[in-house]
Protein backbone atom coordinates (compact mmCIF):
# COMPACT_ATOMS: atom_id res chain seq x y z
CA UNK A 1 0.00 0.00 0.00
CA UNK A 2 1.21 3.51 -0.73
CA UNK A 3 0.86 6.54 1.55
CA UNK A 4 -2.63 7.22 0.16
CA UNK A 5 -3.85 3.72 1.03
CA UNK A 6 -3.88 2.54 -2.58
CA UNK A 7 -2.41 -0.74 -3.75
CA UNK A 8 1.22 -0.14 -4.73
CA UNK A 9 1.73 -1.28 -8.31
CA UNK A 10 5.03 -1.86 -10.09
CA UNK A 11 6.27 0.65 -12.65
CA UNK A 12 4.62 -0.07 -16.00
CA UNK A 13 7.32 1.49 -18.23
CA UNK A 14 10.23 -0.73 -17.16
CA UNK A 15 7.87 -3.74 -17.22
CA UNK A 16 6.96 -3.12 -20.88
CA UNK A 17 10.61 -2.55 -21.76
CA UNK A 18 11.55 -5.95 -20.30
CA UNK A 19 8.64 -7.72 -22.02
CA UNK A 20 9.52 -6.19 -25.40
CA UNK A 21 13.21 -7.08 -25.02
CA UNK A 22 12.36 -10.69 -24.09
CA UNK A 23 9.97 -11.00 -27.06
CA UNK A 24 12.60 -9.91 -29.57
CA UNK A 25 15.30 -12.05 -27.93
CA UNK A 26 13.07 -15.10 -28.37
CA UNK A 27 12.69 -14.19 -32.06
CA UNK A 28 16.48 -13.64 -32.33
CA UNK A 29 15.98 -10.07 -33.50
CA UNK A 30 18.43 -7.46 -32.24
CA UNK A 31 16.65 -4.40 -30.89
CA UNK A 32 17.44 -1.55 -28.56
CA UNK A 33 14.57 -0.38 -26.40
CA UNK A 34 15.00 2.82 -24.45
CA UNK A 35 12.63 3.78 -21.66
CA UNK A 36 12.42 7.48 -20.87
CA UNK A 37 10.69 8.31 -17.61
CA UNK A 38 7.73 10.58 -18.46
CA UNK A 39 8.41 12.81 -15.46
CA UNK A 40 11.47 14.13 -17.30
CA UNK A 41 9.33 14.98 -20.29
CA UNK A 42 6.80 16.80 -18.15
CA UNK A 43 9.52 18.96 -16.60
CA UNK A 44 11.01 19.76 -19.98
CA UNK A 45 7.84 21.26 -21.47
CA UNK A 46 8.03 25.06 -21.63
CA UNK A 47 5.51 26.99 -19.58
CA UNK A 48 2.41 28.17 -21.40
CA UNK A 49 0.29 31.25 -20.65
CA UNK A 50 -1.76 29.45 -17.98
CA UNK A 51 1.40 28.32 -16.19
CA UNK A 52 2.80 31.84 -16.28
CA UNK A 53 -0.45 33.29 -14.91
CA UNK A 54 -0.59 30.76 -12.05
CA UNK A 55 3.05 31.39 -11.14
CA UNK A 56 2.45 35.14 -11.14
CA UNK A 57 -0.62 34.78 -8.90
CA UNK A 58 1.19 32.46 -6.47
CA UNK A 59 4.15 34.84 -6.30
CA UNK A 60 1.93 37.87 -5.72
CA UNK A 61 0.03 36.01 -3.01
CA UNK A 62 3.31 35.08 -1.30
CA UNK A 63 4.50 38.69 -1.41
CA UNK A 64 1.20 39.98 -0.03
CA UNK A 65 1.36 37.51 2.84
CA UNK A 66 4.96 38.42 3.61
CA UNK A 67 4.27 42.15 3.45
CA UNK A 68 1.35 41.62 5.84
CA UNK A 69 3.83 40.14 8.31
CA UNK A 70 2.84 36.50 8.00
CA UNK A 71 5.50 33.82 8.39
CA UNK A 72 5.73 30.06 8.07
CA UNK A 73 3.35 29.74 5.12
CA UNK A 74 3.26 28.79 1.49
CA UNK A 75 0.74 29.75 -1.14
CA UNK A 76 -1.35 27.37 -3.16
CA UNK A 77 -4.68 26.65 -4.77
CA UNK A 78 -7.53 25.08 -2.79
CA UNK A 79 -10.94 24.81 -4.40
CA UNK A 80 -9.78 27.17 -7.15
CA UNK A 81 -8.86 29.90 -4.64
CA UNK A 82 -5.42 31.20 -3.76
CA UNK A 83 -4.80 30.49 -0.09
CA UNK A 84 -2.06 30.61 2.53
CA UNK A 85 -1.04 27.12 3.56
CA UNK A 86 0.74 26.62 6.89
CA UNK A 87 4.07 24.92 6.26
CA UNK A 88 3.82 22.70 9.39
CA UNK A 89 0.53 21.30 8.07
CA UNK A 90 2.06 20.75 4.62
CA UNK A 91 5.07 18.82 5.84
CA UNK A 92 3.34 16.93 8.65
CA UNK A 93 1.65 14.53 6.24
CA UNK A 94 4.34 14.46 3.57
CA UNK A 95 5.49 10.98 2.54
CA UNK A 96 9.04 12.31 2.30
CA UNK A 97 11.17 13.45 5.16
CA UNK A 98 13.99 15.94 5.43
CA UNK A 99 16.51 15.69 8.23
CA UNK A 100 17.08 18.99 9.98
CA UNK A 101 20.75 19.71 9.54
CA UNK A 102 21.11 16.92 6.97
CA UNK A 103 23.00 17.15 3.70
CA UNK A 104 19.93 18.01 1.61
CA UNK A 105 18.87 20.78 3.98
CA UNK A 106 22.40 22.20 3.99
CA UNK A 107 22.31 22.26 0.18
CA UNK A 108 18.98 24.10 0.22
CA UNK A 109 20.43 26.72 2.57
CA UNK A 110 23.55 27.07 0.46
CA UNK A 111 21.75 27.37 -2.89
CA UNK A 112 19.15 29.83 -1.62
CA UNK A 113 21.63 31.90 0.39
CA UNK A 114 19.67 31.54 3.62
CA UNK A 115 21.35 31.82 6.99
CA UNK A 116 22.04 28.59 8.82
CA UNK A 117 19.68 28.87 11.77
CA UNK A 118 20.05 26.65 14.86
CA UNK A 119 18.13 23.38 14.89
CA UNK A 120 15.33 23.05 17.46
CA UNK A 121 16.13 20.92 20.48
CA UNK A 122 19.91 21.23 20.28
CA UNK A 123 22.36 22.97 22.58
CA UNK A 124 23.13 25.42 19.78
CA UNK A 125 19.44 26.29 19.48
CA UNK A 126 19.09 26.80 23.24
CA UNK A 127 22.02 29.22 23.43
CA UNK A 128 20.85 31.09 20.33
CA UNK A 129 17.33 31.50 21.70
CA UNK A 130 18.66 33.06 24.92
CA UNK A 131 20.62 35.64 22.98
CA UNK A 132 18.02 36.26 20.26
CA UNK A 133 16.14 39.51 20.45
CA UNK A 134 12.37 39.32 19.91
CA UNK A 135 12.46 42.74 18.23
CA UNK A 136 11.92 42.47 14.50
CA UNK A 137 10.49 38.95 14.63
CA UNK A 138 7.06 38.66 13.14
CA UNK A 139 4.57 36.17 14.54
CA UNK A 140 3.33 33.25 12.53
CA UNK A 141 -0.28 33.42 11.36
CA UNK A 142 -0.78 29.78 12.29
Amino acid sequence: MDAGGNKALPEIGPFFKDVINRYFQEKSIAVTVKYIDPSYMIRSVPANASDALLCMQLAQNAVHGSMAGHTCFSTGLCNNRLVYLPIPALVKHSPRGLKKGGRTWERVLSVTGQPNRPIEGTAIEASASRSASPVGRRPSIF
